[in-house]
Parts: structure tokens; C-alpha cells; sequence
């Protein structure tokens, strides 16, 4: 379920996510950028009632890892 967060208007980031959606071929996109600037939730909003694979990776140590 959505939450109700602040959401900066991302219509051209969300268009060129569902624009690669849409397209035949498989794809993978990776979505980066500073921190706190909403990528999760824009993410979120857009896989929303979509099959998806989310996959989130972290800088770790090994040590971390296992």
C-alpha cells in the first residue's frame, strides 16, 4: 500500500519508467542518486500494481554480508 508521503512531482522520471515498462525486450534499469531525495518512494509509486523484481544493494563489508 502507498504511503502517504511528501511526493515531489516525478512525472518525467515515472514517464521513462513506464516507457521502458512497456517495451518487448527484457531490460534493467538502475536508479541512483543522492540520498533523500524520494528514489525509493518513486520507485514505489511506479511498481505499484505492476509485476516487479525489487532488488535493493548495499555497500557492505564481507563481514556485514555474512
Amino acid at each position: 500500500m502507498l504511503q502517504n508521503q511528501k511526493f515531489v512531482d516525478r512525472a518525467k522520471e515515472l514517464e521513462i519508467l513506464e516507457r521502458h515498462f512497456k517495451r518487448e525486450e527484457a531490460g534493467f534499469i538502475v536508479l541512483y542518486g543522492r540520498r533523500r531525495v524520494s528514489k525509493t518512494e518513486l520507485l514505489n509509486r511506479f511498481i505499484h500494481n505492476k509485476k516487479h523484481i525489487y532488488f535493493l544493494a548495499r555497500r557492505e563489508s564481507e563481514a556485514e554480508t555474512f
